[in-house]
């Protein structure tokens, strides 16, 4: 015969937690009976709204993250092995001072040699690495590869 009770009273202690609960989420000057539901919905979610089990609504919604992942700007991403280099002249366009994030991804060290005024030079090493090149005169402006000579990238700077 207890069975058939610590159901009931286990949904009786759950109504009643939950009645409690839903009194004490209005504003302190609203007045309403704990069995009375407002027929519009909360505005605002409080932490004693989010715990009722009234409907999937009345879940927290997750803040969704930013993905670091992607880069802010331009970027290229630069393969080496052996002689192969790429991408082959592939065309960026840069506003002044604006960074280009280069990862490099090499079987070996080596350098980019940089056509711009002034002429710059990024060294890599073997493995991956990244590297942000800033141009600050406009112009066209051909990045190579210094040992291959292959052209990677041709950057017009705006």
């Amino acid at each position: 015969m207890s069975q058939p009770r610590s159901p009931l009273l286990a949904a009786a202690l759950a109504s009643a937690l939950v009645l409690s609960m839903s009194a004490c989420a209005g504003p302190a000057d609203e007045e309403s009976s704990p069995g009375a539901q407002s027929s519009s919905p909360a505005s605002t979610p409080t932490p004693s709204a989010t715990t009722t089990s009234d409907s999937p609504s009345s879940e927290p919604t997750p803040t969704p993250t930013p993905t670091s992942t992607a880069p802010a700007g331009p970027a290229i991403t630069i393969k080496i092995a052996g002689d192969k280099v790429t991408p082959n002249a592939k065309e960026i366009d840069l506003r002044r001072g604006e960074p280009l994030l280069m990862t490099i991804t090499s079987d070996r060290p080596g350098q980019l040699h940089v056509h711009s005024k002034p002429e710059q030079y990024v060294d890599f090493k073997a493995g991956t690495s990244q590297q942000e090149l800033v141009i600050k005169t406009p112009g066209v402006v051909e990045a190579e590869e210094h040992d291959t000579s292959a052209v990677v990238a041709v950057i017009t700077v705006k």
